[in-house]
């Protein structure tokens, strides 16, 4: 599979230009088409009863988004043609909340593009943030990118394996650049228990050595690298990745249900906030 229809998220932060520009590289690879994602938020309707006034600073609320919105566009559109002139693409405004808009707009696309959400650990676990929410809802695999990375290179790629259903279906989501890398890492680690006591890195034996042979008979050779656990699977992944020199971390992203929302598991958020390089997920 190749990915013909990559959408990205836009957003007024600083590195959505690179992003734009790493997705349309992508694209112009597989011969695809980018579709760019700017959500305004909820739209603002006044309760009723209200009065006109409180019409009216609805209206001028939803202008201000649209206008918002309009130059996003225009964004998009210099983007694309200075990273990569001749590839399609596409602009939607959508007048939802991100989440929930980037991820019904990404279950039509091969590869949904994402900024990395915001690192520190302080955020309360059960808020959700659109990179985590677009994870375990789109149904396809998201590349989160880190600010600063304009180019997916694939020089070398890096797996997170544990041999469970979430990391099977990263690696069948990243086949096209595991072809394309010049060198494949496989990083595993010892089996954890997050700090709530569920399990989030299942360890699978004899999955690792069914992984090298999957993967050598669509042409791609392996390394085998082992980091010792702990509590700590998604640093000493991070720490692993690091000292590779990996330019792209493939791995499974867990969820658990809390107060009937999917929220993601100590390890994956982990490596959403705090990973260096483009990290592609699948849930």
């Amino acid at each position: 599979m190749d990915f013909k229809t990559v959408l990205v998220e836009l957003g007024s932060d600083a590195g959505c230009a690179d992003r734009v520009g790493l997705a349309a590289g992508l694209a112009q690879r597989c011969a695809g088409h980018v579709i760019g994602v700017t959500a305004t938020g909820m739209r603002l309707e006044p309760f009723r009863g209200a009065g006109d006034e409180a019409g009216r600073y609805a209206e001028l609320a939803r202008r201000q988004l649209l206008a918002q919105g309009a130059e996003a566009s225009a964004a998009f559109h210099r983007a694309m043609h200075e990273a990569a002139p001749g590839v399609g693409f596409t602009h939607r405004l959508i007048e939802d909340e991100p989440g929930w808009a980037l991820a019904q707009q990404g279950r039509m696309a091969d590869l949904v593009v994402l900024a990395r959400p915001p690192g520190p650990e302080s955020v309360p676990v059960l808020v959700a943030q659109t990179a985590e929410y677009v994870m375990l809802n789109a149904g396809r695999p998201v590349l989160l990118v880190p600010p600063g990375a304009r180019r997916l290179t694939c020089e070398h790629v890096a797996i997170a394996w544990d041999g469970g259903r979430e990391a099977a279906r990263a690696v069948a989501d990243a086949m096209p650049l595991l072809r394309q890398a010049r060198c494949v890492t496989v990083v595993s680690a010892s089996s954890t228990h997050d700090r709530k006591g569920t399990h989030d890195m299942p360890d699978v034996p004899g999955a690792h050595a069914g992984l090298r042979d999957h993967l050598a008979r669509h042409g791609i050779a392996t390394v085998m690298h082992t980091v010792q656990g702990g509590d700590r699977i998604g640093r000493l992944l991070l720490e692993a990745v690091r000292h590779l020199g990996a330019d792209l971390l493939v791995a499974g992203g867990y969820g658990h249900a809390r107060l009937r929302e999917l929220v993601t598991g100590g390890t994956t958020r982990t490596l959403m906030r705090h990973v260096e390089i483009p990290l592609l997920m699948s849930h």
